[in-house]
């Protein structure tokens, strides 16, 4: 008799003891999804990042063309918006920040504070605003 309730409480603890073991398995398995997934944000974020700067460097590059100051105010108000736009869903602060530098130098055109006699200094004040926001994007992206 003994043997036999041995063998029957052996066979009832069976299915907990595989149980948990299918238990551990689950939670590994719940780990390991877990793990992807924050590998899948992060290069996410790092598509994001690399998106925002490809558009940041394009928008950053501006330059109107002053022998038509009434078009380069009017070219430079739709940067003044992109920039603003593109500013406000940047998450990196220094991108950030290096957009809204451009955006002020820029809305200087679109007020007509920029005309041909200071398009040379602002050319190159522009240039040097741009370079900052080459440089914090090859920061962030590698």
């Amino acid at each position: 008799m003994r043997a036999r309730k041995k063998f029957v409480a052996v066979a009832l603890s069976l299915p907990v003891l595989v149980g948990l073991a299918a238990c551990g398995q689950v939670q590994e398995a719940q780990q390991g999804l877990e793990n992807a997934n924050e590998r899948l944000q992060e290069a996410q974020g790092d598509l994001d990042t690399a998106s925002a700067c490809l558009e940041a460097l394009n928008v950053a590059s501006f330059m109107p063309n002053f022998a038509d100051p009434e078009q380069a105010k009017a070219d430079a108000q739709a940067k003044v918006d992109e920039l603003r736009t593109l500013a406000d869903k940047t998450a990196d602060q220094t991108l950030r920040q290096n957009l809204l530098d451009v955006q002020q130098s820029v809305q200087r055109v679109a007020d007509g504070q920029v005309d041909m006699d200071t398009s040379i200094e602002w050319t190159s004040s522009q240039l040097e605003k741009y370079q900052q926001v080459a440089t914090t994007c090859s920061k962030v992206g590698g």
